[in-house]
């Protein structure tokens, strides 16, 4: 979409266990375009995922001025083989 929605970093110890997984998301954006509320919707299997996807959302999302609106992402974690 329109705005800044960086990817989440990949936790060390995650991958280091191998841990992989699709954490779903759902989230409001006010009116300046800046995540208002998130929590998620459908967690992975892993705690650790599930943070580091929770975290960037909440902090780094950005999306273009405009009206309230909602949003249900999935952010999936996967490995390079």
């Amino acid at each position: 979409g329109e705005g800044r929605q960086p990817a989440p970093e990949y936790p060390r110890a995650a991958s280091r266990a191998g841990q992989e997984g699709v954490v779903r998301v759902g989230f409001t954006v006010d009116a300046h375009g800046r995540v208002e509320t998130a929590a998620i919707a459908a967690p992975s299997p892993w705690p650790l995922l599930d943070e580091a996807a929770l975290k960037t959302v909440r902090q780094r999302w950005r999306f273009p001025p405009g009206g309230f609106r909602r949003y249900e992402v999935s952010i999936r974690f996967q490995l390079e083989k």
